[in-house]
């Protein structure tokens, strides 16, 4: 999470790394610590995951399973990091700050002490949970669609125009495809759940958004294409500058008849100032675990993760494995 805030330019947008290049490095350093590895294996660890960059481009135009896949293989990197360093390999030490490091060479200037030094504030209890299967900047604009949808009891039929107002980079990133397939244009499931026009309609229609609406392929439904027909994704300049710090859209439907009905939210629900209630945490468990986990199972799962506190990791292994006969 620090990794997001201690360079002065946005890595993404200007050199074209994907964030999940630094899941590497704080899988190395997390799986070092519980390999008890000394400070020199520890350096060559977090040398060896730095030198495997993750290019942006596996989130472009029409996006692949390798969206989904690259955290989870990066983070393999940063586990395969840690053993080669117990077993005596050795890492770049100067991958980071060196004269052909990632600051010099991609990242530009850093803030290290933010991103290594101790730490006066802890990072976690700011994580945002995603409440939807879909990119998290979208959720405030899906948040204000199934509001819309369930307040007012329109028809899709009824509706005439939809207009979402949204900052600079949601616009960029989740309707034009970064510059390459735009996101009204959607052939698989990765696609769908990074385009803010597909999400506002399916929340339209459906009032609701969950896996389903993806595993059904609900892009290929004639509701839906005709309500994407009438969204309209409008880069509002006077949201920018509330961009991260908020996450917000506006959203305004135009009924047939001529009334309009418009929500708006700063941050979607699952913000850590609009956080998910055990309620919401286990509804959202109901979506997922049903191919895997019986009822009986969910409930089980859900006290245990909910009253870790005074759980064993031993305990939520067992609620995670047993499954469904």
């Amino acid at each position: 999470m620090r990794a997001a805030e201690f360079t002065e330019i946005s890595y993404f947008r200007a050199i074209g790394w994907d964030h999940t290049y630094f899941i590497s490095i704080s899988v190395a350093a997390s799986a070092g610590l519980l390999l008890k590895l000394t400070e020199e294996q520890l350096a060559n660890a977090l040398g060896i995951a730095g030198c495997f960059p993750v290019l942006g481009g596996l989130r472009a135009g029409q996006i692949s399973m390798m969206k989904s896949l690259s955290a989870g293989l990066t983070a393999s990197r940063g586990l395969e990091a840690a053993y080669l360093a117990r077993e005596g390999a050795t890492g770049a030490i100067g991958i980071f700050e060196g004269e052909r490091g990632v600051e010099k060479n991609a990242l530009g200037k850093c803030d290290w002490d933010l991103f290594a030094a101790p730490f006066r504030s802890w990072r976690l209890p700011k994580t945002c949970f995603k409440r939807y299967p879909a990119a998290y900047i979208i959720h405030s604009a899906i948040d204000a669609a199934i509001s819309l949808k369930t307040q007012h009891a329109f028809s899709p039929e009824e509706v005439a125009e939809v207009m979402v107002h949204a900052f600079g980079w949601l616009v960029e990133d989740m309707v034009d495809g970064m510059g390459s397939t735009s996101r009204y244009e959607i052939d698989r499931r990765e696609t769908a759940d990074h385009s803010l026009p597909f999400c506002v309609a399916v929340g339209l229609v459906d009032g609701a958004y969950t896996v389903g609406q993806l595993e059904e392929r609900r892009w290929e439904a004639p509701e839906i294409k005709a309500m994407l027909k009438k969204v309209r994704c409008v880069h509002d300049r006077s949201l920018d500058p509330r961009f991260p710090t908020e996450r917000p859209s506006r959203v305004t439907v135009l009924l047939q008849d001529g009334t309009q009905h418009t929500a708006e939210y700063r941050y979607p629900k699952g913000d850590p100032r609009f956080p998910l209630s055990d309620d919401d945490l286990r509804l959202k468990l109901s979506w997922l675990a049903p191919r895997w986990f019986g009822a009986s199972e969910q409930a089980r799962l859900a006290d245990c993760a909910l009253q870790f506190r005074s759980r064993s990791v031993e305990e939520l292994l067992s609620c995670v494995t047993q499954t469904q006969t």
